[in-house]
């Protein structure tokens, strides 16, 4: 019954993934969030930047193959950002190494090569709140935790080998008791770090 429940959900989210496309971020970039893996080769075909979000993607053994096979084809130019998260499916560790950027919390799996410093429980609110019908924009528009802590900070983080940055948290922030602006951290990483390449012509 399980198995038969299981095979139903593959080939349903196999068919909407024909539907996938990623949304435009402005820049030359797109996002898109992948619930199955089946969407991801399509995806990867494109020649633009992408930011494909693996944090709760589902996996066979087949689409993870036939994932790699669309990461080696992936046009060289391509900058490519994958979240990732503790829900990443471990099969995916290895196919996700070579000419791309890992990103995520800390308890990630593969371990990420920039970690943003987000709770689970955060980055898990964050993510659904998309879902929930949160416009993408306002996900990743919040402030960096720290003013001018933005784009041309980060060029000169990168121009001096830092590609993991992040803002020392102020006193002003460690005693404000204000409920938080929702924020999906992770996301907007990938969104800065690309903003800071492309002003670096990199």
């Amino acid at each position: 019954m399980r198995k038969t429940f299981l095979c139903l959900l593959f080939s349903v989210l196999g068919s909407l993934a024909q539907a996938a496309e990623p949304t435009d971020l402005s820049q030359g970039l797109g996002y898109l969030r992948v619930h199955s893996l089946d969407e991801a080769p399509k995806a990867l075909a494109g020649a633009g930047d992408l930011v494909l979000d693996l944090r709760r993607t589902i996996a066979t053994p087949e689409a993870v193959a036939q994932f790699s096979s669309a990461l080696a084809g992936r046009a060289a130019e391509s900058r490519l950002f994958v979240l990732v998260g503790p829900d990443t499916p471990v099969p995916l560790a290895d196919a996700l190494k070579g000419s791309l950027l890992t990103i995520g919390i800390k308890g990630s799996h593969p371990a990420p090569e920039v970690v943003v410093r987000q709770s689970d429980d955060d980055d898990r609110k964050a993510y659904d709140a998309l879902e929930a019908g949160a416009a993408l924009t306002d996900l990743i528009s919040g402030k960096v935790e720290k003013d001018r802590y933005d784009e041309a900070t980060l060029v000169q983080e990168f121009k001096g080998g830092n590609h993991d940055a992040h803002p020392p948290e102020s006193a002003q922030a460690k005693n404000d008791k204000s409920p938080a602006r929702l924020t999906d951290r992770v996301l907007q990483r990938a969104v800065n770090i690309h903003r800071a390449l492309t002003a670096l012509k990199r």
